[in-house]
């Protein structure tokens, strides 16, 4: 009766070389199969992933389930390094296969699995495979590392929406995602949340980046917070504390990260770039209690929300924005006056003026009041007209 084999193939990444040489590992193990008379040819198992990320091998979480399945007596595969680069993981696959009764021939160190005496071998050919791709990692490491501390690295002209790539690899605007970026900023500092911006954006046929139909709040609130509308580049935002589950974590200071400046065109100026983040603070509404614990204030009584897209510009018609100084003093400003390229004069406001008026309107500061429902608008001219 013939035996069923098949055969496994893994490279690392998808440069052009290593696809090509995925390539001929396939259809040298097809012809070797095949050329046997009792083997009976199975199929060829083949990912292009890292062997320290077992989530990435799809191919080969296939191959262990047709194993189970008795669809396969035998694999050939060119390495012990083409199963995992992890002595652990290795050792567990392959007791897995054993237990099934799965032959594996590992052609480089012509091993067989079913040799029960070449498991001390194996685990060696294994460790040694695992330190090689611990030593990889860190020279692939210690480049980039190199190339964000000379200011060289390409990664800081990473494409995200609102821009493209010059033929040079440069960063430079896409004008319409451009003015969907301006957009958001400016609805967020209009006092819409994450999902009514989504409802917003939606409503006028604007399609995510990934090109979907709507905008997920999560992609809204990075979209947000992305230096790279202010035209700077911020690496190493993620690290991989453990090489040996690959797995990213955010960067809050384990690492060192890289700041380029000027990298390239802004979209929105740096003053309602600040704005945005100290409005996303705000709305967290995360402080620390007694016990040093986070915790989310109650804000049921908060009024600094509800004049958002309210107060009007007596110039020029346009909202006005919250904006939180570098002193810690909350003012508004006419939209037209922050962006950029506007014209209007139109005088700031500060919170505190605001306050004086509704306490003498209502009798009670703003603070512990509810806005919404009581004030229609107010116009900012010389003095500021409160409609109820």
């Amino acid at each position: 009766m013939k035996r069923k084999v098949a055969a496994y193939c893994r490279v690392s990444t998808k440069k052009e070389i290593q696809l090509y040489s995925l390539e001929i590992q396939k259809q040298y193990y097809k012809n070797l199969i095949e050329a046997n008379e009792d083997f009976l040819f199975v199929g060829i198992y083949a990912d292009t992933a890292s062997g320290l990320k077992k989530k990435d091998r799809v191919q080969f979480a296939k191959l262990l389930k047709d194993c189970k399945k008795k669809k396969i007596d035998i694999i050939y595969t060119k390495s012990i390094s083409r199963f995992a680069r992890n002595t652990l993981d290795f050792l567990e696959v392959i007791r897995k296969l054993k237990k099934m009764g799965v032959d594996v021939y590992f052609e480089n160190e012509r091993i067989w699995l079913k040799n029960e005496r070449s498991e001390l071998t194996m685990t060696i050919y294994a460790t040694v495979a695992q330190e090689e791709s611990i030593s990889k990692s860190r020279i692939t490491r210690w480049g980039l590392v190199s190339g964000f501390k000379s200011g060289t690295s390409r990664l800081a002209n990473r494409v995200c929406y609102g821009y493209k790539q010059d033929d040079e690899g440069n960063l430079i605007i896409d004008e319409e995602e451009a003015r969907n970026v301006k957009l958001i900023f400016d609805l967020y500092l209009q006092g819409y949340s994450l999902s009514r911006i989504s409802k917003e954006l939606y409503k006028r046929g604007i399609a995510s980046p990934t090109g979907k139909e709507t905008w997920t709040s999560a992609a809204i609130d990075k979209l947000l917070g992305n230096e790279k509308y202010i035209g700077q580049a911020l690496l190493q935002k993620t690290h991989v504390p453990n090489v040996l589950d690959q797995k990213q974590k955010k960067n809050n200071g384990e690492v060192t990260k890289y700041l380029y400046e000027n990298n390239h065109v802004e979209i929105i100026d740096v003053e309602t770039f600040e704005a945005v983040q100290a409005e996303k603070v705000r709305r967290t509404n995360i402080v620390s209690n007694a016990r040093g614990k986070q915790v989310r204030k109650n804000t049921r009584h908060s009024s600094g929300n509800s004049l958002s897209g309210k107060i009007k510009c007596g110039e020029c018609g346009c909202n006005y924005r919250r904006i939180t100084t570098h002193s810690g003093e909350i003012v508004w400003r006419c939209a037209g006056r922050v962006e950029k390229s506007g014209t209007c004069k139109a005088r700031t406001v500060k919170q505190s003026e605001i306050d004086e008026i509704l306490l003498e309107e209502f009798g009670v500061e703003s603070a512990l009041i509810d806005i919404y429902g009581i004030v229609k608008s107010i116009n900012v001219g010389a003095d500021l007209i409160i409609s109820k």
